[in-house]
């Protein structure tokens, strides 16, 4: 219990005062993460050298949970080794899978208009968590790409969704003809 208390200070203090915020001038790689359905990304600066993660700040247009989140993950990140990170994330992107998901499935209405008879599914906070992550992957195909001679400003990167609700196209259900 004490555990869930001071995850949530922490979680509290990042989302008041979001630490790591803005670009990194120095950074060696640059990677975003996107979300093309809502047009939202994250854009994350790490500063490394081959094995260490020597410092890493972030920037997004993202909600105030993605601000918070990229808070906490460069935190997490910063003097850890490379290794270390992607050990970091992909244990994130496990716990991210399990909760999409998690994701009931949306309730249907088909007393309801078309369009309307299919319950919103909210994703918002999974792909937040989504969009850091993959920003963070991306950094990392930057910086292996920048070490075989190719030159770009920064690595870009879509992310996945795994929730069959968390698209548009899942919200709405034709409605089905009655035969008489």
């Amino acid at each position: 219990m004490n555990e869930q208390k001071e995850l949530e200070a922490e979680i509290g203090k990042h989302f008041m005062q979001p630490e790591n915020y803005g670009k990194l001038e120095d950074a060696d790689c640059v990677g975003v993460g996107i979300d093309h359905g809502t047009k939202s990304y994250v854009i994350l600066y790490i500063k490394r050298d081959e094995h260490t993660i020597l410092d890493a700040m972030f920037g997004t247009n993202g909600t105030q949970d993605t601000t918070t989140l990229g808070s906490l993950f460069t935190e997490m990140i910063k003097g850890d080794t490379i290794e270390g990170a992607i050990e970091i994330t992909s244990s994130l992107e496990r716990d991210l899978q399990a909760s999409y998901a998690a994701i009931p499935a949306p309730k249907v209405d088909t007393t309801k208009p078309e369009g309307e008879q299919v319950e919103r599914i909210s994703t918002e906070y999974q792909d937040s968590a989504n969009m850091v992550l993959t920003a963070f992957r991306a950094a990392m195909r930057h910086y292996e790409r920048k070490q075989s001679g190719i030159e770009e400003e920064q690595f870009e990167m879509s992310i996945v969704k795994t929730c069959p609700y968390s698209t548009k196209e899942c919200n709405l259900v034709k409605k089905e003809k009655k035969n008489s």
